[in-house]
């Protein structure tokens, strides 16, 4: 029997650190050659340049481990535990998410490579979709389960609803979210965007685009939803800037309905162009009603535009659209192309499409805030975000950077906004937004010729 008075010894909590033992002297290098089950089958499916290289179904990885160059130096023979990012996926992202988590490694090796951080780092991923398709609990569960297992910041949510769903939540946790959002109702201490569009500036640019181009009767169709009323307050007060008539507007529910019926009353009222502001997900009814009509109207949608990279069916119900892009005039951001250089090498295929681009430039926003970190604390790598000044960036043109600080986390600044056209199968690059002030061309001072 034993002694009623030995002492009881305390194991340890959590497993001791493990080292994978692949650390590399000239390099940094991830337990994985690529992010997604597609590169088990090379099974890519990109057909244009600007199509999601991924097939629909793959699945990303769920831990990946990148070790950073030793540089010839051996340690003291106790192994790092790696510092932890976690990846939301909160949406259907067809044959995109190769295209999202190959250049989340890349940036992050990059990073390694440059000496930003020096200990090794795991990127942990959750597919947790929720709304608009699925139940709002889903993302929160999924951002929960990535802080409960350490990750210091998280990459997303990607879309508006999602990113309003877990805003409170992510502010009162205090783990940060590098969001995709263009809302401006995903803000707080810990909500920080890369974001993939502007709500309220794309219902400008839907309007400036009409007034450039000499369209003054425009019908206008806009998504409810936890931003939907943004795009519309936006849209219409440009519209009243701009001297537009906006004949008819329609909202359009989950499941839209008398699609072609609307597009139809549209047309007979004399519409010169349609504006859609929206999820994307009405794209295909958009161009059943106009095959059925007989009608290819001038038109014009936000970021969901983007969706084009999406699937190869996106893309051609995206035909004969002017949209919100992202990516800059072809060969000018010297970023961009010198990313996609390494993005060949590193993983033996090409793809160009705008997620690739904005995925590298959240995951090196996300390491830079580790890397600036005192320690590697949700508060501290939040600090460490808000550090971040002037970084280069892939998306967008060769003025686009990405900067934070205490009071402003939308990072992207710059040329971060396009227009792009889907015709003929081609995606046409139409210039950046670059408003003026009407005082330029009209003022009263100038003399009138």
């Amino acid at each position: 029997m034993a002694d009623q008075h030995d002492p009881r010894y305390a194991e340890r909590m959590f497993p001791a650190p493990a080292d994978h033992g692949i650390a590399l002297p000239d390099r940094a290098v991830s337990t994985v050659r690529s992010g997604t089950d597609t590169a088990q089958s090379g099974d890519y499916k990109n057909e244009r340049w600007y199509q999601g290289s991924g097939r629909i179904g793959e699945r990303p990885v769920e831990s990946i481990a990148v070790y950073p160059p030793t540089g010839g130096v051996t340690s003291q023979g106790d192994p790092f535990e790696p510092v932890k990012i976690g990846v939301l996926i909160d949406m259907d992202l067809g044959q995109l998410t190769a295209d999202l988590m190959d250049p989340i490694i890349l940036a992050v090796e990059d990073a390694l490579n440059e000496g930003v951080y020096d200990r090794p780092v795991e990127i942990v991923t959750v597919d947790a979709r929720g709304l608009p398709r699925e139940n709002y609990r889903k993302v929160r569960l999924g951002y929960q389960k990535l802080v409960e297992d350490g990750c210091v910041v998280v990459i997303g949510p990607f879309i508006s609803d999602n990113s309003v769903n877990v805003c409170d939540l992510v502010n009162s946790t205090g783990v940060a979210c590098l969001g995709w959002t263009g809302t401006t109702r995903f803000a707080g201490e810990y909500c920080f965007t890369v974001a993939n569009g502007d709500i309220p500036t794309e219902g400008w640019m839907g309007a400036d685009w009409c007034f450039r181009n000499g369209y003054r009767k425009v019908g206008f169709f806009w998504e409810q939803g936890s931003s939907g009323d943004l795009y519309a307050d936006y849209f219409r007060a440009a519209a009243r800037h701009y001297g537009l008539d906006v004949i008819k507007e329609t909202q359009l529910g989950p499941n839209p309905r008398n699609f072609q019926e609307n597009l139809a009353a549209m047309r007979e009222m004399g519409a010169e162009a349609i504006v859609y502001m929206g999820y994307g997900y009405s794209t295909f009814n958009f161009a059943k009603g106009f095959k059925a009509l007989g009608w290819d109207p001038p038109r014009f949608m936000g970021t969901a535009f983007m969706f084009y990279s999406n699937s190869n069916a996106w893309a051609e119900g995206l035909e004969g659209w002017h949209g919100v892009d992202q990516l800059g005039e072809d060969g000018a951001n010297p970023n961009y192309e010198a990313m996609l250089q390494r993005f060949e090498a590193r993983f033996g295929r090409v793809s160009r499409n705008v997620v690739v681009a904005l995925s590298y430039d959240t995951a090196r926003a996300a390491i830079g805030g580790i890397g600036n970190a005192r320690i590697a604390t949700p508060e501290e790598v939040k600090a460490g975000l808000e550090r971040i000044k002037w970084m280069p960036c892939t998306n967008g043109g060769p003025g686009c950077y990405l900067t934070f600080a205490e009071y402003d986390h939308r990072g992207y600044k710059g040329d971060f906004l396009t227009i792009r056209e889907l015709r003929g199968g081609e995606l046409h690059f139409r210039g950046y937004y670059r408003p003026q002030h009407p005082s330029n061309t009209s003022s009263p001072l100038l003399k009138q010729e």
